[in-house]
């Protein structure tokens, strides 16, 4: 029988030193993925770059900003096939071969069928553990699980409907650059309602533009669970979209309970935040987290409006499905395209209630008023003003920076506002609209307003120009930081090449 690809949590010493040495570059991984991989084997992993290292793998992204790419993107089942192949070096490849008379005395005993017919049931229990083993992350992902220092925190990340591209990505790159495991199950990976085919790995050599798409699929979806929403076909179909969405919700949601069922558990007693995009956004807010209890750190929602409208079928899909204990950070801009409260898909369906359509009638376009409804114990509302769906086209370092400070203490996400002030620049952008304090709790309702510097700046590069002076009422400057710059520069790296500041 064949040996395991995947070590098994219950055999390994988390103090072994063998734990952070896996060998070996990307490019020697085969690129065809062996059969049947499930939802588990096709998950998407973003590493950090301590977790890098504790692999001992060659990292093949980078970050915004970095001049040398530090941290790993590629699927478990890439992972798996470095395990295997270390596992053949230093195990197999060391094993003494049976000699002839051993393999004579084999023989000779399974000519007993008492004897064959247990030696056949202990080599399917073997092929059964091993098939459970690949069905979990527990194996994988023990290396860092164990490790003190490998990752600050674990996301499971839940992507939009079109798949782990373009903003899905970046959020996925920003969070691993904050020293944050990604798991991103990829509901496109081949599955029996949704599918795209997939593109090989990616090597460390290979460009990985930050604002571009890395190329993770070669065509376009398929299957019933495919759709691309326009308002004039929702109204005219209303039922068959609404059982559409049920649906997606339903898969979505089974994908969250899998991956949360099969973690590590030391990951599982750090705790796990849910974070999801747009489709994916409305699987966390909708998600019924309670069996997992403190498990759940916090949620994040972005680019969705938890309210009544076209992506919830009925007014009691439209809230939150989980623990109101929960801390939950929404994120969504004023111009979202289908969320938001200017023209959106969602506001121009439920003006067509005569027709077909459904909604709120008072749809405001953020969380707010269901955070309130619901009286989550602790909530924070961001609305980036000229934000779209994918707010980091406006407002990537101002997500970085909330991002951050609600991974830090999502249960003090109530008091992020203040934490701003001691950036001034940052703090002038922010305004609190309305907190609720009512039944216990805090809500904030937080206005965010356009970003003076490009999105396109590296994040330490803006704090260095932050820190080098802000006045109220005028544009962002880089009045000064070029020596903090140079400093920065030698430590981290975090700038390409003759880029400055001033």
């Amino acid at each position: 029988c064949a040996p395991s690809s995947n070590i098994d949590e219950g055999e390994i010493d988390p103090n072994a030193r063998s734990l952070g040495q896996w060998t070996g570059a990307m490019e020697d991984v085969p690129i065809e993925p062996p059969a049947d991989m499930g939802v588990v084997g096709n998950c998407l992993i973003c590493l950090p770059e301590e977790a890098v290292r504790v692999y001992g793998i060659v990292p093949n992204i980078d970050d915004k900003g970095d001049s040398k790419k530090r941290l790993w993107f590629g699927r478990v089942w890439q992972l798996q096939a470095l395990a295997l192949r270390r596992y053949r070096r230093d195990v197999l490849s060391k094993s003494k071969p049976l000699t002839q008379e051993e393999k004579r005395r084999i023989d000779e005993a399974l000519q007993d069928p008492a004897k064959r017919a247990l030696a056949d049931k202990m080599q399917r229990m073997w092929k059964g553990a091993v098939q459970r083993r690949t069905s979990s992350l527990r194996s994988v992902l023990t290396p860092v699980a164990y490790h003190p220092t490998a990752m600050a925190g674990t996301v499971l990340f839940m992507h939009g409907s079109g798949g782990m591209t373009y903003n899905n990505v970046r959020y996925a790159r920003t969070l691993a650059g904050m020293g944050f495991l990604v798991i991103a199950p990829d509901s496109m990976a081949g599955g029996e309602h949704r599918r795209r085919d997939l593109a090989g790995i990616i090597k460390p050599s290979d460009p990985t533009p930050y604002w571009g798409d890395l190329g993770l699929y070669t065509s376009d979806a398929q299957g019933e669970l495919t759709y691309s929403t326009q308002a004039e076909a929702v109204v005219k179909e209303p039922e068959k979209w609404r059982q559409l969405y049920e649906k997606v919700f339903a898969h979505r949601s089974a994908e969250m309970h899998w991956i949360l069922g099969r973690l590590p558990q030391q990951m599982r007693v750090r705790g796990v935040f849910i974070m999801g995009q747009s489709e994916g956004a409305m699987s966390v807010a909708r998600f019924d987290d309670r069996r997992y209890g403190a498990m759940i750190r916090g949620r994040i929602i972005s680019a969705f409006s938890v309210e009544y409208c076209y992506f919830t079928p009925t007014r009691e899909a439209a809230t939150f499905g989980g623990c109101p204990e929960v801390a939950t950070l929404n994120l969504i801009g004023d111009a979202d395209q289908f969320f938001g409260p200017i023209d959106s898909v969602a506001l121009t369906v439920c003006k067509q209630k005569h027709v077909g359509g459904w909604g709120a009638d008072n749809f405001t376009g953020n969380a707010f008023k269901e955070m309130k409804r619901k009286k989550l114990r602790r909530g924070l509302v961001c609305v980036m003003e000229g934000a779209k769906h994918d707010p980091s086209e406006t407002h990537d370092n101002f997500l970085r920076d909330v991002l951050r400070a609600f991974l830090a203490s999502p249960s003090d996400c109530h008091r992020i506002y203040e934490y701003f002030r001691q950036d001034p620049y940052l703090y002038s952008k922010c305004t609190i609209q309305e907190e609720d304090r009512e039944g216990g709790g805090i809500r904030q309702l937080m206005k965010v307003g356009q970003m003076d510097l490009p999105s396109e700046t590296p994040y330490t590069r803006e704090l260095v120009i932050r820190s080098g002076g802000y006045h109220k009422g005028q544009k962002l400057q880089a009045t000064r930081g070029h020596a903090l710059h140079k400093l920065i520069e030698a430590h981290t790296g975090n700038f390409p090449k003759g880029t400055d500041v001033v």
